[in-house]
């Protein structure tokens, strides 16, 4: 406890500096480790409590990806943080902003081997955090805290990780820590700015390859304007984590596979690109990977990109630029490069043409219902500032075509491959932004990773619409297995019934097997006053088209 001299007890401290940073919205699934910190809560924090770790960090995540400030997270930080390390993944890979506290066993009973132990805790979360400490002494907390909260919002952001022993909350704190104004006051070299402009000046076929960090910095209008000026033909990165261009503007051309073979053949039309925001490139296999033939001694190229196209690539992030396939990379903000850059290329003569898009059929009510007219209907029903989250691994494509998303809406996936992030996010999402409907879109696989989120949703009545094209089973098992039915029992999730989960969490849910009522259920679901799931019995769309 505090000593008569010094009443301020690390909690204290702690929480002061908290308010300071303006995070006083706290993701948790508290164990015995860290209920010392949540003794005598104070009313003007507020708590989110989630099922399970995993759901916890992924809420996290969209609430940061939200408001653009590091998030505040408090779980154990051994086993814990075990269950969350999916989800720490991939807010590292989305550059997401978060510090997470990761409770430690009391300081007296580290020698031996007790109970929530987190052995080594600065190491579990690594390689997949921006920085990690444990404090040498008690007081040390809040200035190590203040630390974590200016590294994970500098660029590149990401979440950091800080570990605090039980005992640590209740003795007695140090000096107050002087809460610190750091601001990213890094710009763009003008040098560069005129140069990476006279290069798309000078282009005849020019496009522009758009990256998340285009939207997360605010700059998504403003890749519009410069599109429009240029004429240029605008490509989604790879994965397409956050849309940072309309997929409904007519110089958008779709987003780029993530096989280099493909990303060559698309962008070999262009004499320069300019890649925006994003690695190049997140890829996920290459061409000669499809074949299931025996493979020789490995002598093949490492990805390469077309020879003849002229490829400039602006990121902040110094490591992905170090092994960028362009030809000049840029480390600098990209949403500011953006900015500027609209001022200094010239105006081409003419509107741009219109990039040819394939037209798809309307599809028709049908039982079995297909996904093609589930989305179709759903993108009728969609308020026009619904912002949209994602995750149908091995049958988006249906998705896409169905519901082009328009200016107006936001749009969030997983950027990395673990799974979870959108069932989760958009409910941290909803907290910082209620005025906005999240919507996601999400197969029963995905749903099973933080299925939990349900519960949180229901408890603070979220508008959130949780949509799920029910194809009852794992299609990546099912489609790259050859024999199918040895593997059967791994990938059949026919007996999954998600509106009955649902319910059994607080969520209000209805399960769809025909085409009769879903329009006006889809309306309902999507003006409701609190978070719905819909569950879709759709038939099995087969293998995943790029």
């Amino acid at each position: 406890m505090a000593t008569e001299k010094n009443s301020r007890s690390v909690r204290d401290a702690t929480l002061d500096l908290l308010r300071e940073l303006g995070m006083t919205t706290i993701f948790s699934n508290p164990s015995h480790t860290e209920m010392k910190l949540f003794e005598s809560w104070p009313s003007d924090f507020r708590f989110v409590t989630g099922l399970q770790e995993a759901s916890v960090v992924g809420m996290a995540d969209g609430y940061a990806q939200a408001t653009g400030a590091p998030s505040l997270v408090m779980i154990n930080g051994g086993p814990g943080l075990g269950n969350a390390m999916g989800s720490v993944y991939t807010a590292a890979s989305a550059h997401t902003p978060m510090v997470i506290l990761g409770g430690q066993q009391a300081r007296k009973m580290l020698q031996g081997a007790p109970f929530l132990h987190a052995k080594d805790a600065t190491q579990l979360p690594q390689p997949y955090i921006k920085w990690a400490a444990e404090p040498a002494r008690p007081q040390d907390v809040p200035a190590l805290l203040a630390k974590a909260y200016h590294i994970a919002k500098q660029h590149p952001q990401g979440p950091t990780f800080v570990a605090v022993p039980e005992d640590d909350w209740v003795r007695p704190a140090g000096p107050p820590v002087k809460v610190r104004t750091v601001e990213q006051a890094v710009v763009p070299n003008p040098a560069v700015l005129a140069k990476v402009a006279e290069e798309l000046n000078a282009a005849e076929r020019p496009a522009l390859v758009a990256g998340p960090a285009i939207d997360a910095q605010g700059a998504r209008y403003d890749l519009v304007r410069l599109a429009e000026k240029l004429g240029a033909t605008v490509w989604g990165s790879p994965v397409w984590p956050r849309a940072s261009f309309p997929e409904s503007h007519p110089q958008f051309a779709g987003v780029l596979p993530p096989i280099p073979e493909l990303i060559s053949e698309k962008l070999g039309q262009h004499d320069v690109v300019a890649i925006l925001g994003s690695p190049a490139f997140t890829l996920f296999t290459t061409a000669d990977l499809f074949s299931t033939e025996d493979a020789e001694l490995d002598s093949s190229a490492p990805p390469e990109l077309p020879e003849g196209t002229r490829f400039l690539h602006v990121t902040d992030d110094p490591e992905a630029a170090s092994w960028s396939m362009a030809d000049a990379v840029y480390v600098c903000p990209p949403g500011q490069v953006v900015k500027q850059l609209g001022t200094l290329v010239r105006q081409r003569d003419g509107l741009a043409a219109p990039v040819p898009k394939q037209t798809y059929p309307v599809p028709e009510a049908s039982e079995p219902l297909t996904q093609a007219y589930l989305f179709h209907l759903l993108s009728q029903e969609l308020p026009e500032d619904a912002v949209l989250f994602e995750e149908l691994p091995i049958a988006r494509a249906d998705f896409h075509e169905q519901i082009p998303l328009g200016p107006s809406n936001g749009y969030f996936a997983t950027a990395s491959g673990a799974l979870g992030f959108p069932f989760a996010g958009a409910v941290g999402y909803a907290l910082a932004r209620p005025d906005r409907r999240a919507v996601v879109v999400v197969g029963e696989g995905s749903a099973q990773y933080t299925l939990h989120a349900l519960w949180t949703a229901a408890q603070h009545r979220l508008p959130v619409t949780f949509v799920i094209p029910n194809n009852s089973g794992y299609l990546s098992l099912k489609y790259y297995l050859a024999d199918q039915k040895a593997w059967q029992a791994g990938w059949d999730l026919s007996d999954v019934d998600m509106a009955q989960l649902a319910k059994g969490f607080g969520c209000a849910a209805e399960r769809i097997t025909s085409p009769d009522g879903l329009r006006d259920s889809l309306k309902k679901a999507l003006s409701a006053d609190g978070p719905v799931l819909l569950d879709v019995v759709v038939e099995d769309p087969g293998l995943f088209r790029l």
